[in-house]
């Protein structure tokens, strides 16, 4: 079986990976070297590499109702068009390299002032494993999977928008969400890739 250690190895933590086969359990030290910047102040003087003007813009707070905005990173991972659902909140619905999913922005008022951005995606495959999604789930703190009381399975990454989000932020988690689509199709949907 095939581990992947988990995204927080990369600060330089150790863990045990325990493992749990036929029975036997069995446990592995891991540990990785800390996560090093390339280039010590490499962000910073991109950032001021950058005119004012786009500098500002990455670090310039969003807020949810800003959904040009937002669609306007959306589109720029895949196909995405801004809808509303019945109540009146927004939702982006898009494609990131053929997977369908959903921007769900919750916690809204009056279809505003919304507080979650819900990053969703749902597969039409009843036939995944529980300890596939529990293994998932282990290895990407920022995601989450489960079934549906159909057994579909889901991924989702919630983003806090309480105070407003950067740009930079925003496509933090539209290169986070990119990754995850495609990591859970590869090796939880079809792991013989």
């Amino acid at each position: 079986m095939l581990l992947c250690p988990p995204r927080l190895l990369r600060t330089g933590l150790a863990v045990a990976l325990i493992t749990i086969s036929a029975g036997a359990v069995s446990a592995t030290a891991v540990s990785t070297p800390p996560a090093v910047e390339e280039e010590p102040g490499l962000l910073s003087r991109s950032l001021a590499a950058k005119s004012g003007t786009e500098a500002a813009e990455m670090t310039a707070m969003l807020r949810a109702d800003d959904t040009d905005t937002i669609l306007d990173i959306a589109q720029g991972y895949g196909e995405a068009e801004l809808v509303t659902t019945e109540t009146g909140d927004p939702v982006i619905t898009g494609i990131i390299n053929g997977v369908a999913y959903q921007l769900f922005f919750l916690d809204c008022t009056d279809g505003t002032d919304c507080e979650v951005a819900n990053f969703y995606a749902i597969w039409d495959r009843p036939d995944v494993a529980l300890d596939a999604l529990n293994a998932w789930n282990r290895t990407h703190p920022f995601h989450k999977a489960y079934q549906t009381e159909d057994q579909y399975p889901v991924v989702e990454l919630n983003l806090s928008l309480r105070g407003g989000v950067t740009r930079m932020q925003l496509n933090d988690a539209f290169d986070r969400w990119t990754i995850a689509l495609a990591e859970f199709e590869a090796q939880i949907l079809d792991p013989s890739l």
